[in-house]
């Protein structure tokens, strides 16, 4: 628990540093809409992370994951935009479990649909802690001898739809990935959720 205060307080304060000090920081002129909050809920399946880009091919678990965050543009180049995020989840059926994560962010915005429709294609990396594992990853923790892997790498692949004439609101869907990071931190593909959710830049 000690260890999920600590990391709280630091994406808390990561965050901060980037509401107020990232514009200043940033190398070209940014859009309008630089900052975004995010809602977004899913469910765990137990297969390996690739696998939750064919959703109708995985085995779900009875676990369940609703969260938020928020993200701050730093770089906005030629409809790419780079920037950090943090957030908070709950991780709810078999147990209970909150989650934190912290990291970066990139996407690309210059794909338009019949002058409509935008598809922008995003990705986010970071670390994630959490007060304890569910499904899946504790079976896995297991095989390699855990009782418990806290902290992982956090991933976070992402499509996102929105309306050329209304960009502040956008829906998307995301795989919530945690895993060692091939390795870095522990050698386990710890937990893969498909989720679908909604944003709002301003």
């Amino acid at each position: 628990m000690q260890n999920f205060v600590r990391v709280f307080r630091l994406a808390a304060a990561a965050a901060t540093i980037l509401m107020f000090v990232s514009p200043a920081l940033a190398q070209t002129q940014l859009s309008e809409f630089d900052r975004a909050v995010f809602f977004f809920g899913g469910r765990f399946h137990q297969d390996w992370f690739g696998t939750g880009l064919k959703p109708w091919e995985v085995t779900w678990e009875d676990n369940y994951v609703i969260g938020g965050g928020y993200q701050q543009t730093v770089v906005d180049w030629n409809d790419v935009r780079i920037g950090g995020e943090f957030g908070l989840a709950g991780r709810f059926g078999t147990s209970l479990s909150a989650e934190a994560w912290f990291g970066g962010f990139i996407r690309y915005d210059g794909l338009v649909i019949a002058d409509t429709l935008r598809v922008s294609p995003a990705f986010s990396a970071g670390l994630s802690i959490v007060t304890n594992t569910i499904g899946i990853e504790d079976y896995r923790a297991d095989l390699i001898g855990l009782s418990d892997v806290p902290l992982l790498v956090y991933l976070g692949p992402e499509l996102n739809l929105s309306l050329v004439d209304h960009p502040e609101w956008e829906v998307f869907w995301r795989l919530h990935h945690r895993s060692g990071g091939y390795g870095w931190i522990a050698n386990i593909d710890g937990s893969n959720a498909v989720t679908g959710g909604f944003r709002y830049k301003f």
